[in-house]
């Protein structure tokens, strides 16, 4: 197997070898030995689950077992065991990513019409324990199996013959649906996610050329044809609300797209819900990477969504690392295609606070590049922003956002060292380590939590474990200023200390310490390790921010 394959374990009540088969294509996937063995499996800290160190973990509970449950009584007392052991799977995987299903209990159906059934008592009852435990735990992420067997129907996703003669219950259609399904959550723990939708206008968020039809032509309403341009428009306007960037790269007059934005009855998204529109007669390449330069995100980041298929092979090929999906033929399917551009490239596994202000937050950078076009200088440039800092000790409620930094920081990043939540959480209760966090704001607004240092107390030294920042607010001297204030901090030791490890995105920050009087102790292949001698050497404070904040 790749050395390169992620590691799952695959815990189920049933024979999962054949989707374990199937998930084996792309991941390396660990199953306990023996039928419904995954309770012992979890119970026993010496076992293969634990010993293997998965890397994400899928707990699938089938439910055609509860036609032999005799009675509400046994069904509970079955799924009270189950709720036990996941509570204890939850703890001792820290903070690996555990995808638990929800229930579909296929009860015996031979009872009297008077008689009640127990299945929707103990489907909701186990849907709110997996909620209520991803909220009170990090590493819990509910995987909607009853609404994914809902989606296709029990008489097509089932198969009874597969049940009696090998002990797995599903078709197989049921078994390529649950495995593109897993597969699909695996990639929002696995893979990065997209940030942005570049989308066309006319017969893509609604029917007809509005160039040509006029606003009243155009087709586009609450109800029969035009509600599925609605519907779609809906589906974008939740993935805006949670942290995804819409763009519009039209081919158009801009006042005749603009007239449809603002005046339209059944337009659900206005002109302020893109954070950036391209509506001309040029090249939508060339649109796009004049989107990818303003935004600065890389080319990888991007979606293109247009109805002509001409555009989508253009763009494909001037710019190939934009995801371009094809469009469906039948516009009536465009729910579901959003649903899926949803669930492969930008689903996450979680929404953070900041997620919710990600346009405002890209429009306020686009003003900040103008004010920087307009200044003499870099100094005069911070100036005008009226830049503020604050850099303090991690607080707990910042733990989440930290982990979301050093798992997708790239760019500044100067050893590029991914840590889970539990090691930045045991690292927060460590003596000999300091974990600190910046945030800044400016006159546009709030950037948020934009930079992380994990510092490594040593007996006569100070070393920079992790330096990372966010690319949003490079250029601004805020290293300089972050940097020192540390050495201030702590200039009752002989050295501080810091490193550089190259890799494929990080070019722009492998000159920062020699920049700023560190002295390069070793070189081997780039990999650069640094001191800065406090008792000779402390380093200047650039007097550009209004107001800068530090709590040592």
């Amino acid at each position: 197997m790749g050395k390169d394959k992620k590691r799952i374990a695959l815990l189920s009540n049933i024979t999962a070898d054949l989707l374990a088969g199937k998930l084996r294509r792309k991941y390396e996937v660990y199953i306990p030995d023996g039928y419904d063995a995954w309770i012992q499996e979890v119970l026993n800290p010496s076992s293969g689950l634990y010993a293997e160190r998965p890397d994400a973990v899928i707990l699938l509970l089938d439910g055609t077992e509860a036609r032999e449950w005799k009675s509400a009584e046994e069904g509970a007392e079955k799924t009270g065991v189950w709720k036990q052991t996941l509570s204890r799977l939850a703890e001792e995987m820290g903070s690996v990513p555990v995808f638990v299903s929800t229930l579909d209990l296929r009860e015996n159906r031979i009872r009297a019409l008077s008689e009640r059934g127990y299945a929707g008592l103990l489907e909701n009852e186990w849907y709110q324990h997996i909620s209520e435990l991803a909220e009170s735990r990090g590493n819990i992420f509910l995987f909607d199996f009853a609404d994914l067997v809902r989606d296709m129907g029990r008489r097509q996703f089932y198969s009874d013959k597969m049940w009696y003669m090998g002990g797995m219950p599903y078709s197989r259609d049921g078994l390529n649906a649950l495995s593109s399904e897993i597969d699909s959550l695996l990639s929002s723990a696995f893979c990065p996610r997209k940030k942005v939708i570049v989308l066309d206008l006319d017969n893509t968020l609604w029917g007809g050329v509005i160039g040509e039809d006029g606003l009243d032509g155009i087709v586009l309403s609450n109800h029969k044809e035009g509600q599925r341009y609605y519907d779609f428009q809906r589906q974008l306007l939740e993935m805006k609300k949670r942290g995804i960037l819409l763009a519009i790269n039209s081919k158009n007059n801009p006042e005749d797209a603009e007239e449809v934005l603002e005046h339209h009855p059944f337009m659900l998204l206005s002109s302020d819900d893109f954070v950036i529109r391209k509506v001309n007669w040029n090249s939508k390449a060339r649109n796009l990477k004049e989107m990818i330069s303003v935004l600065n995100i890389t080319e990888g980041g991007f979606i293109f969504i247009d109805d002509n298929p001409m555009e989508r092979e253009t763009v494909k090929g001037e710019c190939p690392e934009v995801t371009v999906p094809e469009f469906p033929a039948d516009s009536s399917l465009l729910s579901e295609y959003a649903e899926n551009i949803w669930k492969l490239y930008l689903r996450p596994l979680r929404v953070l606070g900041e997620d919710w202000h990600k346009t405002r937050m890209y429009r306020s950078e686009m003003e900040r590049q103008q004010i920087r076009k307009e200044s003499l200088n870099l100094d005069d440039y911070i100036h005008r922003l009226e830049m503020r800092a604050d850099i303090h000790r991690m607080r707990p409620e910042e733990v989440d956002r930290v982990v979301q930094l050093c798992g997708k920081t790239n760019q500044f990043n100067l050893t590029t060292v991914r840590y889970t939540k539990a090691e930045i959480e045991e690292m927060s209760r460590q003596p000999d380590h300091i974990i600190y966090t910046v945030h800044t704001a400016d006159k546009y607004g709030d950037n948020g939590l934009v930079s992380v240092i994990v510092l490594q107390l040593e007996e006569e030294a100070v070393h920079a474990e992790s330096f990372l920042m966010s690319c949003r607010v490079m250029g601004r001297k805020l290293e300089d200023i972050i940097l020192g204030h540390l050495v201030r901090a702590f200039e009752g030791r002989e050295r501080f200390t810091g490193e550089y490890i190259p890799t494929a995105k990080n070019a722009p920050v492998k000159d920062l310490y020699g920049r700023l009087g560190f002295m390069c102790i070793s070189d081997e292949n780039g990999h650069r390790k640094y001191e800065l001698l406090m008792k000779e050497k402390t380093l200047p404070l650039p007097d550009v921010y209004k107001e800068v904040r530090f709590e040592a």
